[in-house]
């Protein structure tokens, strides 16, 4: 992208920012999956005779991958990346991993299983989100485009002074070039409306 154009960081900033928007990261990415997952729920409600915990756990992701991603694509082996995705970020009441997930959902405990799928849609959901985020900055910023960085910078300051910290706003613009992702990730956050932007961003899952 060329600087040429004096409104070309405005339009690349707002670029930014719409994409951005909570409103439409969830009708593309969280409404998709909350209705696969509903679907999915609800046939497990009607089911006689339940497969294993492992199963699943395959039969959720393969069908979130399927049916909800922005980029549906089907999964080779959907038991493991369920396993994959659990055992890495699967959070339990006493322990994490894989097999703490199995072993929580085939407690006796009633809506155990339903607390365990619900997490795996969460993890899912982060991830996706964290992709999309990162997808728009790689879109819009031009990282050999030194003078459209430095110029959002500046507008960013200019715009919104109240939500940046002190320290930054007296940095020279060339310092925090780098930074324009975080910047306009903390000014989102400062929004109750968009938080989850910032938060799944910030603390991504590890890949």
């Amino acid at each position: 992208m060329s600087c040429d154009d004096p409104c070309a960081a405005e339009q690349a900033l707002d670029a930014i920012l719409a994409d951005l928007d909570e409103n439409r990261i969830r009708k593309s990415i969280d409404k998709p999956i909350e209705a696969v997952f509903c679907a999915f729920v609800e046939r497990l409600q009607s089911s006689v005779e339940l497969p294993a915990a492992g199963e699943l756990f395959a039969q959720l992701a393969g069908a979130i991958y399927r049916d909800a991603l922005r980029a549906p694509w089907k999964v080779t082996d959907p038991q493991g990346t369920a396993m994959m995705l659990l055992e890495r970020h699967y959070k339990g009441p006493q322990s994490i991993g894989y097999h703490a997930a199995v072993a929580d959902a085939t407690r006796p405990t009633i809506g155990s299983l339903t607390l365990v799928l619900t997490q795996l849609v969460e993890i899912i959901r982060t991830k996706e989100r964290q992709e999309y985020v990162d997808n728009v900055f790689t879109r819009h910023l031009d990282p050999s485009n030194w003078r459209l960085r430095c110029e959002i910078v500046e507008i960013l300051r200019e715009r919104y002074p109240s939500l940046l910290p002190l320290d930054l706003l007296a940095c020279e613009v060339w310092q925090l070039v780098d930074e324009i992702p975080a910047m306009i990730l903390r000014i989102l956050s400062s929004c109750s409306a968009v938080a989850g932007i910032a938060s799944s961003h910030q603390n991504p899952p590890s890949n």
